[in-house]
This record gives structure tokens, C-alpha cells and sequence, in this order.
């Protein structure tokens, strides 16, 4: 099985190990590679800047036939694909992440990019957000080519002595994560999405209705205005909010141990929310569809 693709794109910009930049219609595209997660090169993140990073940075650089800063030497072309089957238009709205960006795979010539990456271990294979539905088997083998070789970001020498990542928290982390989109994915889309269904989940909240949506809770609880707390539940570009009244009442502080100890950090991170949705503020521009939780039993595993 392959994905839709699209072919042809003239490469403008190698920003790191797990990003790129494209020209796709006519306008420049940024894209997170799907199933990279490259050590960071670049400072101003919460992660650390690591010597693997750079060094991921630099293969890529080399990959693309890009300079130093990035930029291609010459024409550069290359494809994308999906991770599913759906036209065109539908892949380049429903394959974006939390900040907007395309989520896909890259080809240069025959050569997929992502797999390359993982193979020639700058990357382990990123499952946090749900693992490759095309390319599953051949991640798990070049991830596992990779830490057979003890090269890249699993040769303990490369990172000596400065900043490193620790897989093994992260990894088991990422493949509980998994677990978790599989179930969804399984699931007949008996819940709505916070990425994939926003729009239908604005329309509920428009009209009041009661909805079950499956969102990610790893950040916890970010805001306690008043006597409530606020948990953001969506994104910059798929906003979703939780809204919790009087967070001292004994039911308020079971949904916010639930939270806490289930789904927040590294927790399990994704829940099915069941509720009425709203829109919040009630007037203005810029309103935010959110669900009240009143009752931990809103919060579950599995779709009501």
C-alpha cells in the first residue's frame, strides 16, 4: 500500500533532521516529517541542543544537497506522500500537526528520506502520535538495523559527556501513546478528533450537542483562573478547551487527580471526553469550543 503523493515539489529549505520547507501550489509549505523525531540543532526549543542534532542536521543537509545554512544547491525536487489514501485536498487539510505544518513523508528520487533517517539512526522510529499506517514494518526494521549497528543517537559516544535524550522513558512513553491511536483507529471513528474533526466539533459546539472527543491531555492542567481550572485540550491551529467550575468540590478534585495521575506527562495523554460542547466566550471573535467536566466518569479510555 502507498499514499497519495505529490510530486515534483521544489525543495527551498533543509531546517533540521525532521523538518523541510516545499513549494506546493504555488506557496511555501513547511513540513514535519511524519514518524522523525531528530535531537535538536537549533536553540530557542524546550528540548536540548544535542551533538547528534547537528549532526542529524548535517546528514540532512548532505541528503538534500542542501549548504550549510540549509539552503538547496541548485534545483532540488521532491515527492511527498501521505499516510492514507484520501484525494489530494483532503490530505493537505486533514495531515497537519498541532502548529500547522504538513505531516508527511519525503522522496528524493526513490528514496524515502524518513525511512533513511531512522535507518541510518538519526532518528528512532516516532510513534507518540500514532505509528506509520504504510511504512510499519519497515521503521520497526530499520529502527532495528540502526541499534544493531549502535549507530547515530544509539551509539552512547556520539551525545559523551553533553546533553542527551532518554529513550528509555521516552520510547515505552510514545509506544503506550500508540497503543492508544490504534484503539482509535480501530474504533470506527466512534469519536470525533480534535485535528481530524474540528470543524465538526466547532458545529456541535454551535449547536450545544452532546459529543465524545478523543484529545490529548499530556499537558495537564495549564490555567486555575478563579476557582476553576482550564485544560487545553486542543492546539494553536484545533483549539479545545476543558473547563472545570469550583476545582475545591470533591468531583473537581477526582477529574483533577484522574488528569494528573492517568493522562498527563507521561501518561497515557490521549482520552475520550464526553460532554455538551459549548462555545466559550458566549459573543465575540475568536470562541473556543470546550466541554465542562463535571463528572470524572467523562473522562475514559474507550468512547462512552
Amino acid at each position: 500500500m502507498s499514499g497519495t503523493t505529490l510530486t515534483g515539489l521544489r525543495l527551498t529549505k533543509v531546517v533540521d533532521g525532521d523538518t523541510v520547507r516545499v513549494i506546493v501550489g504555488g506557496e511555501e509549505e513547511k513540513l514535519r516529517l511524519a514518524c522523525l523525531d531528530t535531537e535538536e540543532s537549533l536553540y530557542g526549543g524546550s528540548k536540548p541542543v544535542t551533538v547528534a542534532g547537528k549532526l542529524a542536521s548535517q546528514w540532512a543537509n548532505a541528503f538534500f544537497g542542501s549548504d550549510d545554512e540549509g539552503v538547496p544547491q541548485g534545483d532540488v525536487s521532491v515527492d511527498i506522500e501521505f499516510d492514507t489514501r484520501d484525494p489530494a485536498d483532503v490530505c493537505m487539510t486533514k495531515h497537519r500537526g498541532n502548529y500547522g505544518r504538513l505531516i508527511c513523508y519525503v522522496y528524493l528520487g526513490d528514496v524515502n528520506y524518513n525511512l533513511s533517517a531512522v535507518e541510518e539512526g538519526w532518528s528512532p522510529y516516532f510513534v507518540k502520535y500514532g505509528r506509520s499506517r504504510i511504512h510499519h514494518r519497515a521503521f520497526q526494521e530499520a529502527e532495528s538495523a540502526a541499534q544493531s549497528r549502535g549507530i547515530g543517537i544509539w551509539d552512547p559516544e556520539t551525545n559523551a559527556g553533553g546533553a542527551s535524550r532518554d529513550y528509555e522513558s521516552l520510547i515505552p512513553w510514545w509506544h503506550l501513546r500508540d497503543a492508544a491511536v490504534c484503539d482509535y483507529r480501530g474504533s470506527g471513528a466512534a469519536a470525533l478528533s480534535v485535528r481530524l474533526d474540528h470543524d465538526r466539533i466547532m458545529q456541535a459546539a454551535e449547536a450545544e450537542r452532546e459529543i465524545t472527543v478523543l484529545c490529548d491531555l499530556q499537558g495537564g492542567i495549564q490555567k486555575v483562573p478563579g476557582d476553576g481550572a482550564l485544560i487545553y485540550a486542543g492546539s494553536r491551529s484545533h483549539p479545545f478547551n476543558l473547563w472545570i467550575d469550583d476545582r475545591e468540590s470533591a468531583a473537581a478534585q477526582r477529574i483533577l487527580r484522574l488528569i494528573e495521575t492517568r493522562y498527563a506527562g507521561h501518561g497515557r495523554g490521549y482520552v475520550y471526553v464526553t460532554g455538551r460542547a459549548v462555545m466559550y466566550p458566549e459573543q465575540g471573535q475568536g470562541r473556543t469550543p470546550e466541554i465542562v467536566l463535571t463528572d470524572r466518569r467523562q473522562l475514559g479510555d474507550a468512547p462512552a
